[in-house]
């Protein structure tokens, strides 16, 4: 904001010009004494300057979006100025002082302009007072298409305020919108979202239909154009999964919704009815569990790095997540009627707040010792918002199934779970009562009048009856 200081009766407002133009302006402020006598108007005086100095900065940048933010501060800042009596002209008539003091600022703006065209800024100043007009005539000004924010500036706005709900966990959810996002305003040259039409969202989703499934695992691809990414990753045979697409369309329909209730768009939702219905087997490849062959693959040998062999194993003998393994703290592994038990603390759903016992298999990690809130395995990097270190181990395992030959997508460390959940089914084990273990929610009735669960003895009893004959698991120290 420009600094005010008063030099006798008048007001002066001065701002620090930008380092990379302060060469040709041979100084490294800009000044400008106002004409405004008390400071509200000065003030206003002085910001409605400051706005036409950034604006001016700006074009010499290559920042269009930030110059249309500009223009449109500069915009509402004169209209503001118009209508609160700054261009105040007192006639003999009866006349409005702040009508005339418009008519005034036109005149002068046509006379100063006349016989070239308007720069950037003049064509705000005169929309700005032809709006003042029109308000002061009871009148409702038309709408600036020139004025309106481009996609990127009303998706931020979004975002902004999306993060902001209460009881929003950290994950990459905010990184998927923004990247829906940017890819969208690219595709559209980040026009308003009010000028996007039907044709525009299903063109963008057929396009994007094509794309390799791995493109954004390239860390080049964030910073790749629309139509770069377009030209490197926009043919693939199989394209993106319709779960994926999804997620997407889901997105921009959201914004669309946000925009509407806000006035930044009207009419029907471009993206509505273009979610695809995901049937399990069909169009959605659920993890499957791993075979014992399989898994004997995965251990013999296991992998080299120690703490990776571990947590599969715990995953295994748990049916704990990733990150609720790779994040387990000593504090956490804890004791009751002595049966030793792992406390979940920090889980994705309230649900997967629960106690899990320790396998006999997992006594080792019983026997571990550190301080309570050191995490026991400390080598896997706290990665993405929420700096959780599921993420590193996560493409550990995934480099080192695909070293051991397994590439089917539906074979993650995720499939250790269902490895357990299928022991518990053949086993006749009630899905009320693995869900405590789990980490699911458990039906209404049992939730309702059994609040308390099943006791730590009973859940131990479940531990116990995971088994995976001739699988050699390496003991560790």
């Amino acid at each position: 904001m420009a600094a005010l200081q008063r030099r006798g009766n008048k007001w002066r407002a001065k701002i620090r010009i930008p380092a990379e133009l302060r060469a040709s302006y041979g100084r490294q402020f800009e000044q400008k004494t106002m004409q405004a006598l008390d400071r509200r108007s000065a003030r206003l005086e002085a910001d409605a300057w400051e706005i036409t100095l950034r604006a001016d900065w700006a074009s010499r940048t290559p920042q269009p979006n930030t110059s249309r933010q500009v223009l449109r501060q500069l915009h509402e800042t004169l209209l503001d100025m118009a209508l609160g009596g700054n261009f105040n002209v007192h006639g003999a008539s009866e006349e409005d002082p702040r009508e005339l003091g418009v008519g005034y600022e036109l005149d002068k703006l046509q006379e100063q302009t006349e016989g070239r065209e308007l720069t950037p800024e003049e064509e705000v100043k005169l929309a700005a007072l032809q709006d003042a007009a029109a308000v002061l005539r009871g009148k409702r000004p038309a709408r600036r298409k020139e004025l309106e924010p481009s996609f990127s500036e009303t998706a931020a706005e979004y975002i902004e305020l999306w993060s902001t709900q209460s009881g929003l966990k950290q994950s990459n959810t905010r990184q998927q919108k923004e990247a829906t996002f940017r890819l969208f305003a690219d595709y559209i040259s980040d026009r308003p979202l009010r000028e996007v039409r039907q044709v525009d969202a299903a063109s963008f989703m057929d396009a994007l239909r094509r794309f390799d499934p791995h493109w954004a695992r390239s860390p080049a691809a964030k910073e790749m154009s629309w139509k770069a990414l377009h030209r490197e990753y926009g043919h693939h045979p199989k394209g993106l999964a319709d779960a994926t697409l999804n997620r997407h369309v889901t997105t921009l329909q959201e914004l669309w919704k946000w925009g509407e209730q806000r006035d930044r768009c009207t009419g029907r939702n471009p993206f509505s009815g273009m979610r695809k219905r995901l049937t399990p087997g069909k169009n959605v490849a659920s993890y499957r569990p791993w075979t014992i062959d399989e898994l004997k693959v995965l251990f013999s040998p296991p992998p080299k790095r120690t703490d990776l062999a571990e947590v599969m194993q715990v995953a295994l003998f748990t049916a704990m997540r990733l990150d609720e393994i790779a994040s387990l703290t000593f504090g956490q592994i804890k004791e009751e009627d002595g049966i030793r038990f792992i406390d979940v603390i920090d889980a994705k759903s309230p649900a997967g707040i629960r106690q899990v016992p320790l396998h006999g298999k997992l006594q080792w990690l019983a026997e571990r010792k550190g301080a309570a809130g050191d995490r026991v395995w400390p080598s896997f990097n706290p990665e993405g918002p929420g700096k959780k270190p599921g993420a590193d181990a996560g493409k550990d395992f995934s480099n080192f199934k695909i070293g051991k030959g397994f590439d089917d997508r539906r074979k993650v460390f995720h499939s250790f779970r269902k490895n357990v959940t299928k022991i518990m089914e053949r086993a006749g084990v009630l899905e009320n009562e693995w869900a405590q273990v789990l980490g699911h929610e458990r039906g209404f009735t049992y939730k309702r009048y059994n609040a308390d669960g099943i006791t730590m003895q009973r859940k131990a009893d479940l531990i116990a009856l995971i088994d995976y004959p001739g699988v050699t698991f390496p003991v560790p120290e």
